[in-house]
C-alpha cells in the first residue's frame, strides 16, 4: 500500500482525476478474521458527477462482536436478507474500477477489503495507491476522529447516521472538498498542507 502524499492528492484532484471514497462496517476489528457487513463508496472528482455504491452483506451473525454491533447498529434482519459477500464485493470492485481509494483510516478499511476479497476467492484490489484523511489530519495536529474533523471544518453532522458506511463517506467527501478548496495547486508552492 502506497499512501498518496497530500500535495500529490491536491494536484491530482485539481487536474480532474477521480478517486473512490469508501468505508466499511464490520463484524469486528480483526482484518484477517472479521467480515464486512456494509460497504459504501462514492466516486469523487472535481466538478464530476457523483456516483455512489452502498450495500449490506450477509454474514455469520455469530462473528458479530458486541462492540461492533453497538457502533453501527445495523438491524440483524437487514444483514440476514443481504446478498452474499462474493456478489457484493465483486460489484464493488466493478464500481471502483481500480481507482485510487481514499478512506478515513485507510489502513483498516483497505486491509479489511483485501482480506474479505481473498477469503471470498476474489482478486485483491489492484491499485495499491491510497489516500488517508486520518493521516493528513494527524500530520497537521488536527482532530483524528472523522466526526471531530468534520466539526473542525463546520460540516453539519447528523450523529444518528454516523457509523453507517455511506453516511461516513458523504461526511468524508464534504471534509475533503473543503480541504481541496483551501489548497488550490498554486498554494502548494508555499508548502501549505491541510
Amino acid at each position: 500500500m502506497q499512501i498518496i502524499q497530500f500535495q500529490d492528492l491536491v494536484r491530482r484532484y485539481h487536474s480532474g482525476e477521480s478517486f473512490v471514497l469508501f468505508d466499511t462496517e464490520t463484524t469486528g476489528l480483526n482484518t484477517f478474521h472479521d467480515d464486512i457487513v456494509e460497504i459504501a463508496g462514492m466516486i469523487w472528482q472535481k466538478n464530476g458527477e457523483m456516483k455512489t455504491f452502498q450495500e449490506l452483506i450477509s454474514v455469520n451473525m455469530n462473528k458479530m462482536t458486541e462492540g461492533a454491533w453497538k457502533i453501527h447498529q445495523i438491524p440483524r434482519e437487514d444483514i440476514e436478507k443481504a446478498r452474499p459477500a462474493n456478489e457484493v464485493l465483486s460489484d464493488f470492485m466493478k464500481f471502483a474500477d481500480s481507482k485510487a481509494l481514499i478512506a478515513h483510516n485507510i489502513r483498516f478499511d483497505f486491509d479489511m477489503l483485501n482480506s474479505n476479497l481473498i477469503r471470498n476467492e476474489l482478486q485483491p484490489y489492484s491499485n495499491n495507491q491510497v489516500a488517508c484523511s486520518l493521516a493528513y489530519a494527524k500530520e497537521q495536529s488536527m482532530p483524528g476522529k472523522l466526526i471531530d474533523l468534520a466539526k473542525h471544518y463546520q460540516v453539519n453532522i447528523k450523529t444518528g447516521n454516523l457509523h453507517r458506511a455511506l453516511y461516513d463517506v458523504e461526511v468524508l467527501m464534504q471534509v475533503l472538498n473543503i480541504m481541496m478548496k483551501e489548497h488550490e495547486p498554486a498554494d502548494l508552492q508555499y508548502s501549505l498542507i491541510l
